[in-house]
Formats: C-alpha cells, structure tokens, sequence
C-alpha cells in the first residue's frame, strides 16, 4: 500500500511537469448533451491523442451543457475549440466567426459517414400514435428548445405533416436524450426524438429493449440505424475567432491522418475526421422552422440590457402611464 502510494505521488509531480515546456494550453468545449461523464469518455482519448502527436500544445476538455453558456465561453475567448453539434456550430460561426475546420465521421455497423439522423419513436404498446399525424393532442419529448439532433430534426418532420409544437401538441425537454427515452418508456410522454444511434446504444447497454419501442415515419436509407428524417452533417471541430491558422492546420492534419485501425478510434466510438462537409442543411431547417439564426427576434430584447436598464425601462413605463393618466384626467375635466 505503501509503495502504491509512493508511486501515485511521483505521478502527480511528474505529469502536470509533462507539458511544462509547451507554448500553450487550449481549452475544447464540448457539448455535453448526455451529461459530463459520458463527455470526458469519449473525447478525452481525442485530445490526448492531439497531446501525443506534437509537442508545442496541451489540450484541456471542458464539458457544457447550456447553449448560451457555450456562446459566452466563445464571445470571451475562455474556449480556444469546440467540438458540437452542427447547428450551434454554424450559429457560433456566423455570430462570433467561429471556423468549421473538421466534420465528424461514425462508425454505424460497418458503415463510416459524416452525416445522422433523428428518430421519433414511441411506446410499442401505444395503440394510439402510428403516424406523425397522430401526434395531435399529444406530448412530444425533446432534449432541449436548442437541440439539434434531438429537438429540430424531428419536429422539423411533425411540422411537414401539418402540425404545430405548442398549438397542436405539447413538448417536455428533459436535458439528456437518454431521459427522452426513459420518458416515453414511463409514459411521462407520449412519443419522444433522439438523434439517431441513441436507442441502439441503449440497447446495447441492456438499459431499453427495442421490441418496446416503435419508430414513427421510418426512414430507408443508407443509415443503417432506426431513424425519422434525411441526413444532416455531423458534429463540427471549430476554432474561435483568433486562434492561428497554421494551429488549426496543424490540428486538421492530425486528425484527419488518424489510422482506421488506432484505438484512439475504438476508445472514441468514432470512424475519424474529414475536412467539413456542407452544413447548407442545418441553415435550411432552422430557416424552415424559424429557429436559431432565424428566430424571431423581439424588437427589444429585454434579457441583453444593462442591469440598469432593466430597472429604468420599467419605471419610465410606469411614469409615462400616471404622466398620462394625469393629462387625461385635466383633458377629461
């Protein structure tokens, strides 16, 4: 025990000394849309595989959860990286000149592309939903009013066959996609959306068996995993506004080069990188749905003012009201 001890302590000294003489240390945000833990799992062989291949840089991961912290992190340079899903991807690109350097690709039974898609489901045993259409009256649950594989990409499908989120059914979001799926299970919602692979790995897991799940509005393609909508490109790699671009070169190289048979692969669940395919897709459906970059934007947005402003603007409401209030009463007279 003694010896056990020795040796932990001669670890802690010697590895934070390891990187010591490199230039700089950048922090990766990454989306952690399944919780930290499940984050650090699979990205952290990734950056240590980006430590292993040069000598200059370190690579810190930091896992986010919420969407405006994750535009906040970016808009003040306290992230050099971030590896997310792509419609916050092109918003970070277009907001904050974000640079879409590397595309993911997965791993699906033997199948390697850069593309998913979003599977709406429902309990097997629910006589009452076998269509999209049959979501009228109904709860949908959801991942987040931001999520991307497992909010927009399905009701982009609902919203085709005529109805309306809020108007026509009801959505829940449960932070976690797994949570989606324990939703519908529980009979807390009536159907749910998940970016496709989720229900499989859940499987896998023994944690759901999919002879209690059926798919709603299947689709045939060349994924071959259970799924409701087209194909839309991968996660994203970026680089914020700033950082080098024979950094990111020298990053995109690296891992673009990774070998198929590296067990930083296996380790990651992943089939590599390529240089970034076309995100066109992910500007039509939120063009479509009227949602992140072209949402509704009220003519004041309260939630951006100065503090200050947010205590005066409502007292000046309140003046002007008694101020007319009062030349309405001397008019009236």
């Amino acid at each position: 025990m003694r010896r056990l001890l020795i040796i932990i302590l001669v670890l802690c000294v010697i590895a934070p000394s390891a990187f010591a003489d490199r230039e700089r240390v950048f922090t990766v945000g990454v989306r952690a849309y399944n919780g930290v833990q499940l984050s650090y799992q699979r990205w952290t062989p990734t950056l240590k595989y980006l430590d292993s291949k040069q000598d200059r840089y370190s690579f810190n991961l930091m896992p986010v959860f919420g969407f405006e912290q994750m535009r906040k992190l970016v808009e003040n340079k306290e992230i050099d990286f971030v590896i997310t899903q792509p419609a916050e991807a092109v918003q970070l690109k277009e907001k904050f000149n974000a640079n879409i350097f590397l595309t993911l690709i997965n791993q699906y039974e033997g199948k390697a592309l850069p593309y998913f898609s979003a599977v709406v489901f429902t309990k097997a045993e629910n006589q009452s939903i076998s269509r999209l259409e049959d979501m009228k009256g109904k709860t949908l649950a959801a991942i987040d009013p931001e999520g991307f594989g497992a909010y927009w990409m399905g009701l982009s499908e609902i919203r085709d066959v005529g109805l309306k989120e809020f108007d026509d059914f009801e959505v829940v979001f449960t932070g976690t996609q797994d949570r989606v799926v324990d939703y519908v299970l529980d009979g807390k919602a009536d159907a749910g959306t998940v970016r496709s692979g989720i229900l499989e790995r859940m499987a896998k897991s023994g944690r759901v068996n999919l002879k209690d799940i059926r798919v709603l509005h299947p689709v045939h393609d060349d994924l071959p995993q259970l799924h409701s909508t087209k194909l839309y490109p991968e996660w994203a790699f970026s680089a914020r506004e700033g950082i080098d671009p024979a950094i990111v070169a020298e990053i995109q190289h690296i891992l673009i080069s990774i070998p198929p048979d590296h067990k930083v692969l296996n380790e990651s669940r992943y089939a590599g990188w390529v240089k970034p395919v076309s995100y066109t897709s992910v500007y039509e459906l939120m063009k479509r749905l009227k949602v992140g970059l072209y949402a509704h934007k009220p003519l004041i947005d309260f939630k951006s003012l100065p503090f200050y402003f947010k205590v005066l603007l409502p007292l000046a409401v309140v003046w002007l009201l008694i101020l007319a209030y009062v030349i309405y009463s001397i008019y009236k007279k």
